[in-house]
Parts: structure tokens; C-alpha cells; sequence
């Protein structure tokens, strides 16, 4: 069977500043456990792209990238001086640190190629980048005898440039095989990020958190720019009229947390303005009421918590929000 990761406290590096500065033109020194470390990432699209960059200005020689399409890994070869390439057996031979951040669906296939290619080995160390699979994905490079484990930017990245600039400060999820926390620790202090711990058997969850934080926030958005497309505006003016809003709902909730930042009609208990929503939806099709009233009743739930609503006001609410 294998095994369930451990979930303990992680400090750090002592001798890494995760508040380094952005600007690569001094790089601060490695970690000891990192001196001396070739990488190699296989499959280098957004993340790899920017991860195996960050890592080369950080001081840590990148020997190897990988794709599908060789013309995907330019941008990561032309920064880091690897040689591109689309043999994953190849290149993961020549890594003391290999980085397996293709997508998801393929993560295990890539992993047992390399595996009946014979190039893992002991001393190496082999990381996915996934949120959402455990690592039991990477057993064939155990079975070889090389430490595992994952580290997962809790962050929305558009392209490889836009991760290079917002990878720095963001969360990482790290998932680690006994033998793996110092280096994954370490690499993620020398990427600027800071690890929380997500044990193995809760990754489904933990991804399903970071997709409807994410994902399902433009998803929310979309729908609001729909609404206010229905109400007379043009698609440009609502993306640009919504943004103040969003960013300021963002912001108090970084500030407050979720129950005191909560403001609107729900918390208000203004059941006609609800009354009112749920009238003008009915105009535009099911999907629409649908999701209002799916979000309605967990705003209801944000706002029983703050205590300001009574029983008759509630009971109403509850009446226009139901399914």
C-alpha cells in the first residue's frame, strides 16, 4: 500500500529569506540543500515555464526542459539556457530535482515513461506541481528509489510571464514522501512562497477550495457582466464597472475575514430588494435564478453567523432563495 503523507509543522529555511527581492541582479544564496542541485521540468508550460526561470535566477542550474511541441519550452530554454527537448526518459536522467508539471490527465503516464526508461534514481527527487493529485502519481519513481512530493502555487496564472510576476508571496500546498520536506522547503523559500501543509488524503478537497476561490469566481463575475449586458450596458463597460467592486470585496475580506465582510441586502435582511432580484431573473431563464439562489442561500448562511437577522425576516429570505 502506499503510504499516507504526514502532515507536521513546516518553518522556512533558516538560512533563505522568503521576502528576497523580485529583482534577480543579486540573487541571495542558495540553501545548502539546494548547492550543487541540477533541475529538469518536465512538460513546461505555464508554471514549469516560470518555476524552472525563477529557479535559474535564483542560482540553481536548469539542465532540461521538456514538451510535447518543442516551440512551447522557448521561453523557458531562451531564459535559462536548457537545452529544449520532448524525451522526458532524456532529460529526467540528468536531474537531481525533476519537476513533472504537465498537465494533470498526464502526470502518471510521464512519470511511468521515465520509470520503464530506467531513468529514475536514488538521490534524485521528483515533484509534481498539481493541486489535485496525490502522490501516489510519482510511486514508480519511489519504486527506483527516489524521495517524492508536491508543492501547489495557491495562485490563477494566465501565462508563464504572469507567473513570474505573482508566483512571489503565493501559498503553496506541499504534500512530502519521508526524505522530501527540506528540499520541497526549500525550493519553495527560494520561489517566495510560503508552505502550508495538505495531507495526501486531502488534496480533493484542497483543490476543490482553490478552484472555487479562482475558477468559480470569474465564473460569478461572467455572470454578473451577463446581467448588466441584460440591464443595458456593453461588455466592456460592465467588466470595467465591476472591477472596483471586486477588488474592494477582495480586499475586505483579506482584512476582515468572510463573516464581517459580508455586505448587501441578505445581511441587511431587505427581503423586497431580494423580492425584486428574484422577479427580474425570472425574465431571463433558469440559469441565471438558479445560480442566484444557489449563492443566495450560502450568503444567507455568511449572514446568520453575523446575528443580525431575525426569525420572521429569515424564514423569508429562506422562501425566496429555495430551490
Amino acid at each position: 500500500m502506499f503510504p499516507e503523507s504526514r502532515v507536521v509543522p513546516i518553518n522556512c529555511p533558516q538560512d533563505y529569506d522568503v521576502s528576497m527581492s523580485q529583482s534577480t541582479s543579486q540573487p541571495q544564496p542558495l540553501p545548502s540543500i539546494l548547492r550543487d542541485k541540477a533541475v529538469v521540468v518536465l512538460g513546461a508550460g505555464k508554471v514549469g515555464s516560470a518555476v524552472a526561470v525563477l529557479l535559474h535566477d535564483a542560482g540553481l542550474a536548469v539542465a532540461a526542459v521538456t514538451t510535447r511541441h518543442p516551440d512551447t519550452a522557448r521561453f523557458a530554454a531562451s531564459r535559462t539556457g536548457a537545452k529544449p527537448g520532448t524525451d522526458n526518459a532524456a532529460a529526467a536522467a540528468q536531474g537531481d530535482i525533476v519537476l513533472v508539471t504537465t498537465n494533470d490527465d498526464t502526470i502518471a503516464s510521464v512519470v511511468a515513461e521515465v520509470a520503464q526508461a530506467g531513468a529514475w534514481r536514488a538521490g534524485q527527487l521528483v515533484m509534481h506541481m498539481s493541486g489535485a493529485l496525490p502522490l501516489s502519481v510519482l510511486a514508480p519513481a519511489v519504486s527506483a528509489g527516489a524521495a517524492i512530493g508536491s508543492a501547489h502555487p495557491l495562485q490563477s496564472f494566465a501565462s508563464a510571464q504572469d507567473a513570474l510576476r505573482t508566483i512571489r508571496g503565493s501559498v503553496f500546498g506541499v504534500t512530502s514522501w519521508p526524505g522530501a520536506r527540506e528540499m520541497l522547503e526549500a525550493l519553495v523559500g527560494v520561489l517566495g512562497g510560503q508552505v502550508v501543509d495538505v495531507a495526501d488524503e486531502n488534496k480533493a478537497l484542497y483543490h476543490a477550495a482553490a478552484v472555487m476561490a479562482s475558477n468559480y469566481l470569474v465564473a460569478v463575475e461572467d455572470m454578473a457582466v451577463h446581467l448588466l449586458v441584460s440591464a443595458g450596458f456593453d461588455e466592456t463597460s460592465a467588466l470595467k464597472a465591476l472591477q472596483p467592486l471586486v477588488s474592494g470585496t477582495a480586499e475586505n475580506v483579506r482584512a476582515l475575514g468572510t463573516t464581517d465582510a459580508l455586505t448587501g441586502p441578505i445581511v441587511r435582511g431587505d427581503v423586497d430588494t431580494i423580492r425584486g432580484h428574484v422577479e427580474a431573473l425570472r425574465g431571463l431563464g433558469d440559469e441565471e435564478l438558479e445560480l442566484y439562489r444557489a449563492l443566495g442561500r450560502q450568503t444567507l448562511k455568511i449572514a446568520l453567523r453575523r446575528g443580525t437577522l431575525d426569525a420572521a425576516t429569515t424564514d423569508q429570505l429562506r422562501g425566496l432563495l429555495a430551490e
